[in-house]
């Protein structure tokens, strides 16, 4: 019989090795998060530019526009109350000494009534001072206490002056940052010959994402390899849209008889639509960014159909660190205060892991931020977190929040074993140029005319170039940066390219990944990438040929951090972050975009999963 103490530790592992580094994720990095007036407490060892060594602000309100305002109130939230309300019990496992936060138990139902009923006594009292009634968007009892009400900023200033606020900030927004991963990491030793009681059994990962895809076999009921899933919550009960004695609020969309929970999948939420022009919430998947975590950290043993626009379909068995774990997923990207709902839903639901692959490029208050403050209280009531280290590598000091926090696992992308090589040789040109060995999940092509991008106004290759920009089925260079590295193939396909050479910029150096690019590709290194660039800068006639991808298992070429993986030291407070680094390029998980795809697809967007051998 294995503790429950074990099998925290096999979901530990899988959060802690599934934070998402997605390289598609091509959104500009947003502002920071507004925080309290407050000092922050910066490492003096770490040597910052004026702006970055500016965490806050001297007032949150400043600058700030109509639309959402996050308010935290002075009550403890549920999570860590410790007593000192007449009549009312403490509720944090702290003081009560179990092991959890029990949101069911007596003592913790009249502390919420009590916060609730304190709540709506403060709502009566906002509205009297901004003269209307109050727009409230969420309410927050169990890692906060407080509200999201839309305001205008002279309404907030106003909200500010009142008895028991203890600090109100405008909304801001996160950023979204297996197969041969759990086998490096060791996890094949912890789950036993037959996985046994031993593969994340009786844990519940709380994914805290885009939302995810039900119909995909990585969240079936019955794994691949014949695991039946027991439903924690007794067979047929669920959460979120799968609870039919749910009605919805105004936070939620309630019972979706449309979205298949399971004994795998025990629940969904959907957070992430806060605003009611844009329609109801929903945790279908949006984007795949948040499928591909939960598949990575807790998704079933399961074949996966690897999909490459340039390449047939390959097969591969594939699964989470944690393949027999339940899970509940969140739609809740990326504004804080609908992540601020999940991690207060997440609570609710008695998760014992949350997987937060999500941040901001820069540090900001550690003690102020919503969702920061709410996984320490998460922390309190009994949750391990796991969050990214962040995308802004390879830069010193480049790690943001929420992975500055001292009580949450940031993790930062390294490489695995796997990988598909292929090579890229030359002709022409004023001079030979030797054989380039790169990475791509692709077929061959060429030999072919080459040509760089950077002589046609877009070296970086950011938007779809004019039809008949190529005419001769060329190979075109594109150097790496500011968009998904498969977009650029994309853009160069729309001016006639039918090859792709992607060049890393010196920042990313060495760090080359396998891609499934919509055309025949080779990624290769900045050094090859210079010398190739030198070599077409010279002379006339020059040709390339792209080999097919081969697959190679070759432990030489992992644990190498990757380029694009933010690092310490942490700006925000003297510790060593990030707290691990796991693989987090070329990963193969679920695919999670639209409905009825009912496959995996191949991506390098997250960490581990892994191959069963």
């Amino acid at each position: 019989q294995v503790s429950r103490r074990v099998l925290t530790l096999i979901s530990t592992l899988a959060l802690i090795f599934s934070i998402a580094v997605p390289a598609y994720a091509s959104a500009p990095a947003s502002d920071d998060a507004p925080t309290r007036a407050a000092t922050v407490r910066v490492n003096p060892k770490v040597q910052l530019e004026a702006a970055d060594a500016e965490l806050v602000a001297d007032d949150p309100l400043k600058g700030a526009t109509e639309g959402i305002f996050l308010i935290r109130l002075a009550d403890a939230p549920l999570a860590t109350y410790r007593g000192g309300v007449v009549g009312l019990q403490p509720t944090s496992p702290v003081v009560t000494g179990d092991r959890k936060l029990d949101v069911d138990a007596p003592e913790a139902r009249a502390y919420v009534d009590y916060l609730k009923a304190s709540q709506a006594t403060f709502v009566a009292r906002m509205e009297k001072a901004i003269g209307h009634d109050a727009d409230v968007r969420f309410t927050y009892t169990n890692s906060n206490n407080g509200l999201a009400v839309w305001l205008t900023p002279d309404e907030a200033a106003s909200v500010r002056k009142l008895p028991g606020v203890s600090l109100i900030v405008p909304d801001f927004e996160r950023e979204l940052q297996t197969d041969t991963g759990p086998g490096w990491i060791g996890a094949p030793s912890l789950w036993g010959e037959d996985c046994g009681d031993t593969c994340g059994e009786g844990i519940i990962v709380g994914i805290i994402d885009t939302g995810i895809n039900p119909e995909n076999p990585s969240f079936a009921d019955v794994g691949g390899d014949g695991y039946d899933h027991t439903n924690p919550f007794g067979s047929g009960n669920y959460v979120g849209v799968c609870d039919s004695d749910n009605a919805g609020t105004d936070e939620i969309k309630g019972y979706d008889a449309t979205f298949p929970c399971n004994d795998k999948l025990i629940g969904a939420w959907g957070y992430s639509s806060v605003d009611a022009a844009e329609g109801a919430n929903s945790p279908w998947d949006y984007d795949g960014h948040g499928s591909h975590t939960g598949s990575t950290s807790a998704g079933n043993f399961v074949e996966a159909t690897i999909s490459g626009g340039a390449r047939a379909d390959e097969a591969i068995d594939i699964s989470g660190v944690a393949p027999h774990a339940n899970i509940i997923a969140y739609a809740g990207c990326c504004t804080g205060s609908a992540l601020t709902a999940s991690i207060d839903q997440a609570i609710a639901d008695g998760v014992d892991v949350i997987n937060y692959s999500i941040g901001s490029s820069s540090p900001s208050d550690v003690w102020a931020d919503f969702d920061t403050v709410g996984f320490l209280n998460a922390r309190e009531a009994g949750i391990f977190v796991a969050t990214s280290a962040g995308n802004d590598g390879p830069g010193f000091a480049s790690l943001g929040s929420p992975g500055d926090a001292p009580w949450l696992t940031a993790t930062a992308a390294s490489t695995h074993p796997r990988t598909w090589t292929n090579e890229v040789s030359f002709s022409g040109g004023d001079s030979a140029l030797a054989t380039i060995g790169g990475n791509g999940f692709t077929d061959g092509y060429g030999p072919a005319n080459i040509v760089y991008a950077g002589d046609f106004g877009d070296a970086l290759c950011l938007t779809p170039f004019p039809a008949g920009t190529w005419t001769n089925n060329e190979i075109v260079v594109c150097d790496r940066g500011q968009i998904a590295r498969t977009d650029k193939g994309v853009n160069a396909a729309a001016g006639g390219a039918a090859g792709l050479i992607l060049a890393n910029a010196e920042g990313n150096g060495l760090s080359i990944n396998a891609d499934a690019h919509v055309i025949p590709a080779s990624h290769i290194t900045y050094p090859d990438g210079v010398l190739l660039k030198d070599w077409l800068a010279t002379g006339s006639g020059h040709m390339a040929t792209i080999t097919a991808g081969v697959y190679v298992q070759d432990e030489n070429r992992a644990d190498i951090l990757a380029g694009f993986t933010s690092r310490g030291p942490n700006r925000a407070i003297d510790i060593i972050s990030p707290s691990v680094a796991a693989p987090g390029v070329d990963i193969i998980a679920a695919h999670g975009q639209s409905t009825g795809l009912g496959a995996v697809s191949y991506t390098h967007l997250t960490l581990p999963t892994i191959v069963r051998e």
